[in-house]
């Protein structure tokens, strides 16, 4: 991947960070059934967990790029 590549593609992880971010949503505070709030707990779980693999590469092509 060259430089171009580096650059279009941390623009479109940050991209991509901003819209999972907004999608994390915190847990209701009303109270729900524990089926609704498990479903929520892994769909929050999973969104973290793609958003830790984006920041990781992130990180890793701000590295590469001497933006770190």
């Amino acid at each position: 991947m060259n430089e171009s590549e580096k650059r279009d593609r941390l623009r479109m992880i940050d991209e991509d960070l901003a819209r999972l971010r907004e999608d994390l949503t915190p847990p209701p505070g009303d109270a729900r059934d524990f089926v609704d709030a498990g479903q929520d707990l892994a769909a929050r779980e999973e969104l973290a967990g793609q958003i830790e693999l984006l920041e990781a590469e992130r990180r890793r092509l701000r590295d590469e790029l001497g933006l770190g």
